[in-house]
């Protein structure tokens, strides 16, 4: 995974853990449980630890619009997402067809995906799906999804998305996503990442719903996961290499309207979460 530096983190010279000197940063962009701060966390190159940024440094006190871009890939029409559901816990479940539906709505529906244009950002399509047969360990790491995304490419699995386009990635009950040490549903819910920086492939990564916290609407565990999937899709496709597209200080523009949560559903019925609208100052709603 490429380590680099942002506007955020290029004057962080040690490790806030560990105090060891760094180099360089691997960049994710999560969902925190609650209103607890989605933000872009910052893993240092040569220990791993996450690092902790200044507040003064990242502008979270304040939060103030608008979104600033920095030059960074973002999504362009004709771009394609394609669902993999790792472990045989997929296989013949209906949650499968109601996913791909959801991918659908969420990336055609004219006011939630369609208003991304003012920031440059286009509009794509569902390219398929892919249920992988072998089940995960207990606990699936960033560099495994990759690992396992390169796989599922060289064995023709799966199609090569390259710089255009993204995976989604679903997990099964009971597998925990980590981050370094940070496990999901304890420190975060979901996130979007990238293989390596903006060369790719870019990859969103749904845990099976947390069953508290997450900024829930109601107790339907589907409705949970749709909501954060349409954060992390948001989010990829005006960030793809997170910290180098659009962000609020060190947030992406979902993170921003996570402190200021609301329930929302676009047309088709799906539950999403809110992104920064910068046209008029506030955040999304249908």
């Amino acid at each position: 995974m490429e380590s680099a530096r942002c506007v955020i983190c290029r004057d962080m010279a040690r490790c806030t853990a560990c105090g060891m000197a760094v180099s360089g940063f691997h960049h994710v962009g999560v969902r925190k449980p609650g209103l607890s701060g989605s933000s872009v966390m910052h893993y240092s190159k040569e220990c791993g630890h996450r690092v902790d940024i200044p507040v003064a440094v990242t502008g979270a006190s304040q939060l103030s619009p608008p979104a600033v871009y920095h030059g960074g890939p973002v999504w362009k029409d004709g771009y394609r997402w394609f669902n993999i559901f790792w472990g045989s816990f997929w296989q013949s479940n209906s949650w499968v067809a109601r996913i791909g539906k959801a991918v659908k709505d969420i990336e055609s529906d004219p006011s939630y995906s369609g208003e991304l244009r003012q920031y440059g950002v286009g509009m794509g399509k569902l390219a398929g799906d892919y249920i992988v047969g072998t089940n995960p360990t207990s606990s699936v790491s960033a560099g495994d999804i990759g690992k396992e995304i390169q796989l599922l490419i060289r064995s023709a699995s799966i199609p090569d998305l390259g710089t255009e386009g993204a995976y989604n990635i679903f997990l099964p009950p009971g597998v925990s996503a980590t981050l370094s040490g940070d496990r999901s549903c304890s420190v975060f819910c979901d996130y979007h990442d990238t293989v390596d920086g903006n060369h790719g492939p870019f990859f969103t990564c749904e845990p099976y719903p947390c069953q508290s916290g997450c900024n829930q609407c109601n107790s339907d565990p589907f409705d949970t996961l749709t909501q954060g999937l349409s954060e992390e899709m948001v989010e990829l496709k005006t960030d793809m290499n997170p910290g180098t597209g659009w962000v609020i200080g060190n947030e992406e523009i979902c993170d921003y309207c996570d402190q200021h949560f609301e329930c929302n559903r676009i047309t088709t019925g799906e539950y999403v979460n809110a992104w920064y609208d910068n046209s008029s100052g506030s955040c999304w709603t249908p």
